[in-house]
This record gives structure tokens, sequence and C-alpha cells, in this order.
């Protein structure tokens, strides 16, 4: 009998570990959600102030260099010709290249990708947090955000396609395919 005692003893202090185990570990995820959320509070202030600003300069310098048409995401969209893929740690950019040359509507929009970000119509940064991948997609000249979106992925290789899929789908919505 004393033996029972002894191993329930046993299981209720290994129960109370592990359950302590779990509350411990989700008030530091709760911790770190309220100071992640407090950061992020604080860049997003910060950046609400500076687009005022740009798109002010942006209105300006587009008016002066273009014409009314084309400002818009829509239009610039339609219009570009080249992509610039910024390098970064997180995906490797040849493969992402390679991974959206071999969509058959990139070919068929007949866009093209540099390697020189000077002669790029449209940009594509991608910044990486925890297993979200956000890529966004620039027009360099007035600096608009033509196309965004997130992908959640385990690595740079399923990201790549992944993103390159969703450029794609992002497109199609926009851009129609060149009849045959």
């Amino acid at each position: 009998m004393r033996k029972i005692s002894n191993a329930l003893l046993i299981l209720t202090r290994v129960r109370h570990g592990a359950l302590s185990f779990v509350v411990l570990v989700a008030c530091a995820a709760t911790g770190a959600h309220a100071q992640t959320s407090r950061a992020s509070e604080r860049v997003y202030s910060d950046s609400d102030a500076a687009p005022a600003a740009s798109r002010t300069r942006t209105t300006a310098t587009a008016d002066n260099s273009r014409g009314a048409p084309g400002d818009t995401p829509t239009d610039i969209l339609r219009a570009a010709r080249t992509i610039y893929i910024c390098p970064n740690q997180h995906i490797n950019s040849d493969y992402l290249e390679y991974k959206l040359d071999k969509l058959p509507e990139f070919g068929q929009w007949q866009l093209s990708i540099v390697k020189n970000r000077d002669r790029a119509d449209l940009v594509l940064e991608i910044k990486k947090t925890a297993l979200n991948y956000i890529f966004s997609i620039v027009e360099p000249e007035s600096s608009i955000v033509v196309a965004k979106g997130k992908v959640v992925a385990i690595n740079g290789r399923v990201a790549a396609e992944d993103i390159s899929h969703q450029i794609v789908k992002r497109m199609r919505d926009i851009r129609a395919l060149p009849a045959n």
C-alpha cells in the first residue's frame, strides 16, 4: 500500500510540475506577445507620419514627371515590364527568379527580371518574421506599394514558390493574358 501511495505522490508532483511548465510557457508567450504588440504599435505610429509627407511629395513630382494616368497601383502594375528582386538573407533571390520565370503567365505578360535596381519598373521586397514571409512590390520612383501579401512557409524555398504564385495571382486580377 505504501508503494502505491508513493507512486500517486510522484504522479501528482509530475502532473503539478507539467502544469506549472505549461502555465509558465503560456505566461512567457503572452508577455512576448504583449511586448511585440507594443513594439509594433510603436512602429506603426512612427511610420504613420512619414507616408503623409511622402504622398504629398509623390503627388507633386508625379504631376511634373508623369501624366495623371498611371498614378494608381493598378495602372503601375499593368504598365510594368521589369522586376527587380531585392536580395535578402531569408530567400535566395535566384531561386525566386527561377520560380517566377517558370510560371507561364510571367512570360505571357512579357515581364523580365533585371539585376539592376535602377532599371526596374517594380521592386520586390521580402521581410520575414517567424514563419511569415511578407512581400511588397513597390514602384521605385514614387515608392507606391502596388501589391503586398504574406505567405507562411517553413523555409525560404517553400516561401519562394508560394510568393511566386501569390504574385502571379495578384497580377492575374489586374492584368489580362494576351490573346493568342
